[in-house]
């Protein structure tokens, strides 16, 4: 049997561990993360806290559509190393991908920033700007961010996706790549910013 996870305890972690980061830009680059309530409460809190009773996640995608300048890319790069970090997933392969380089860094390089920020995370990271790499050496995991035209878009074994801007994407190609790409994985979570 299973043993099943409590789940205020995963989603308050979830909310402590993003709230333990920092934001990398503008008047609060430097300053500690502090969720909104309603991010806590419908973005964070049911991703991570709300279980099906064998103990597996019970939302596996989770579409947010915000105007701009309203954190979208913050709040995703703080998923995207919990998922990276802290969800206990062993060799965890979590990406986030755009319809081209640019874009898909963008998640990626406020990520980076938050390590950087943060003398807990750093000596466990290890981050390679010129491949978008973010590694975890001691549990084998990575973050990467990766563009619609990637060559090889298959062979990936994803645990997290942001994908950013899904609506410009030219075609369903790396979607369906990284989609199915979560099927050996217990808890892969998908989200896509917009």
């Amino acid at each position: 049997m299973v043993a099943v996870r409590d789940e205020i305890d995963l989603g308050q972690r979830a909310v402590e561990f993003v709230n333990s980061l920092t934001h990398t830009k503008g008047e609060w680059a430097g300053q500690p993360f502090s969720l909104r309530p309603w991010q806590e409460k419908t973005i964070v809190r049911p991703l991570f806290g709300t279980l099906l009773p064998d103990g597996r996640r019970q939302y596996r995608t989770c579409y947010i559509e915000l105007p701009r300048k309203n954190g979208k890319t913050e709040l995703a790069a703080a998923i995207a190393l919990y998922l990276l970090l802290a969800d206990r997933e062993p060799a965890a392969e979590v990406y986030s991908a755009a319809v081209d380089r640019d874009q898909a860094s963008l998640v990626f390089g406020a990520a980076a920033a938050m390590v950087r920020a943060s003398p807990i995370l750093l000596p466990e990271c290890r981050i390679i700007d010129s491949r978008r790499n973010i590694a975890r050496p001691a549990s084998g995991s990575f973050y990467r961010a990766i563009p619609a035209e990637a060559p090889g878009r298959h062979g990936y074994n994803a645990h997290g996706v942001v994908y950013d801007e899904l609506h410009a994407a030219p075609n369903r190609e790396l979607w369906d790549a990284l989609t199915t790409s979560t099927g050996a994985r217990r808890h892969p979570l998908i989200i896509v910013i917009t």
